[in-house]
């Protein structure tokens, strides 16, 4: 089976931040659509977090994920550095290859 090969865009965000991200997720160039899934807990610089226990799930932590072309990857991350940085979270890219091209 031919597959394409696409850039994979993980974003570890605030659930506060996740509306103005996907407001700018919408406006540029080569992203189509994401995917957003709730994270659960995890471990890092500052030691172990849950959303255990919380009250509301608005302290919570989203991925949001989405696959582009290459060609996109420096205009986006140039546009989505400043929001994320300013925040609790990261940015990751990938190497992935997909099967149906013209989805991305």
């Amino acid at each position: 089976m031919q597959t394409f090969p696409k850039l994979r865009l993980d974003i570890l965000i605030e659930q506060l931040a996740v509306p103005r991200l996907e407001a700018l997720l919408k406006n540029l160039p080569g992203v189509h659509g994401f995917t957003l899934l709730p994270v659960h807990g995890g471990s890092g610089l500052n030691g172990g977090w849950t959303r255990d226990g919380q009250i509301a799930g608005s302290e919570g932590m989203m991925m949001l994920w989405c696959i582009l072309d290459a060609q996109h990857k420096d205009e986006v991350l140039e546009k989505l550095f400043p929001f994320v940085n300013a925040r609790s979270g990261l940015i990751s890219v990938s190497n992935v290859e997909v099967v149906r091209a013209e989805r991305f």
